[in-house]
């Protein structure tokens, strides 16, 4: 839905679309203040649910959030507009967002044990349900958003069909999903402090090679440029959703990721060789211009790059915490997740201004619902550079921090293994006695 927030901004509540972008980036300014915060509450949260599965229960609070959104409408005065818009933003991810996202990788890793392969299959297997859920949403939302976001009440109708429904299906991992307590067991058990946390920031170079990552690929998707690219360069919208369908193609492929990270024995280097393909579609897309085939193969190369990055963010996150161990630092399973959270959503807001920047720099001419205006040449250029180039330029810093990360899989994986059998050995040891 968020990626239709620029064009719902700019060409149906007639906002300016720089004005929009700088302030949603300037929102996420403060957010790394909020994430470091919730990253050292969730480290010292104790209950019967467990550490990270109470703050799940965030997703009805982002859904209807985001519901609202797009409430907003065109004949409200300018500022009251502006507010609105930013005011859901931030509730949707500074406030219930960063509570979900931060605590997401504590509850994963508690749920599934802290076991890499479970893990990397489970992600895998799920991020086939996943897509395809994606794919089909994405798919039809153009389509009812076009023949619905003219009635009474705007975009809020063709919203509220996904919204809804979106945060029912949310509650039942909160609701099915329990924590494994020896999980606790076999980590140091400490009260974690703030200067544990700066620690971390010195020590563990590894969480910053992860937040760049994250702040790359969030990025690259809150560029938002699809719809702007379809609707000027294709010439229907509507056709945006077959970005989505053509990306069918790739579910198949999520069942060897497992198989071919042990084949490489790293998952970093796995998706160094994605994105040395994922640049060439980029390039491929830009080329294409007007030219449907080309540009849904080259989308489609691009998006397997960074497939990964989307569900393997667990996995990072694991090899981050057992590196803060390592150093002698609790795991910090939430307050790991502090930085990459921070440049997630800065990244995602950072896209939406670079586009914005962009586009009004290139000249692009704003309209109200209904208004026909014709795009000067410089703006339609500066759209397809938004929609291929720019990706393609993230794509490579983000392989080039994977190959960096790799370095660490192998020996987290041994301190693991090895810590996990001195645990066995101790609990053995009381058995006896």
């Amino acid at each position: 839905m968020l990626n239709y927030l620029s064009l719902y901004a700019s060409d149906f509540l007639g906002l300016n679309i720089g004005l929009v972008g700088t302030l949603l980036f300037a929102n996420k300014l403060l957010d790394g203040l909020v994430d470091f915060f919730i990253g050292w509450l969730v480290d010292n949260t104790h209950t019967r649910w467990g550490r990270g599965r109470p703050y799940e229960i965030c997703i009805v609070g982002q859904c209807l959030a985001t519901l609202f959104l797009f409430l907003a409408r065109p004949e409200w005065g300018y500022a009251a507009k502006i507010g609105w818009v930013f005011s859901m933003y931030v509730l949707t991810f500074s406030v219930f967002g960063s509570l979900r996202t931060v605590a997401m990788p504590a509850y994963m890793i508690r749920h599934f044990s802290n076991n890499q392969e479970l893990i990397s299959k489970a992600s895998s297997y799920g991020a086939i349900i996943t897509m395809l859920g994606s794919i089909i949403c994405s798919s039809v939302f153009p389509m009812i958003m076009m023949n619905l976001s003219a009635g009474a009440l705007g975009w809020f109708t063709p919203v509220t069909i996904f919204m809804l429904p979106a945060a029912l299906i949310g509650v039942l991992r909160f609701v099915c999903c329990k924590e494994d307590p020896e999980v606790e067991a076999t980590a140091v058990q400490q009260k974690v402090r703030f200067r544990e946390i700066f620690s971390m920031f010195r020590q563990n170079p590894y969480v910053w090679l992860f937040a760049i990552i994250l702040l790359a690929y969030n990025v690259s998707t809150g560029l938002g440029a699809g719809a702007y690219y379809f609707d000027d360069i294709v010439g229907n919208v509507g056709m945006a959703g077959m970005l989505s369908v053509f990306s069918f193609v790739l579910l198949p492929f999520m069942l060897l990721f497992p198989w071919l990270m042990k084949k490489l024995g790293s998952m970093g280097k796995m998706i160094f060789i994605f994105c040395v393909v994922g640049v060439a579609g980029y390039v491929v897309c830009f080329l294409s211009g007007a030219f449907l085939p080309g540009v849904l193969g080259g989308y489609l190369l691009g998006q397997f790059a960074t497939l990964p990055i989307a569900y393997y963010g667990t996995l990072f996150l694991m090899n981050v915490c057992t590196y803060n161990e390592m150093k002698g630092l609790p795991r910090m399973d939430g307050s790991a997740n502090i930085l990459a959270q921070f440049c997630a959503n800065f990244g995602g807001a950072l896209g939406s201004l670079i586009t914005g920047l962009l586009l009004m720099a290139a000249g692009y001419v704003e309209a109200t619902a209904g208004e026909a205006v014709t795009q000067p040449a410089s703006a339609l250029m500066m759209i397809r550079i938004d929609f291929a180039i720019v990706p393609a330029i993230l794509v490579a810093v983000i392989g080039l921090c994977c190959l960096a990360f790799s370095r660490l899989e192998p020996r987290a994986k041994a301190f693991e293994a090895e810590k996990r059998a001195r645990y066995e050995e101790e609990h053995a040891a009381r058995e006896q006695a």
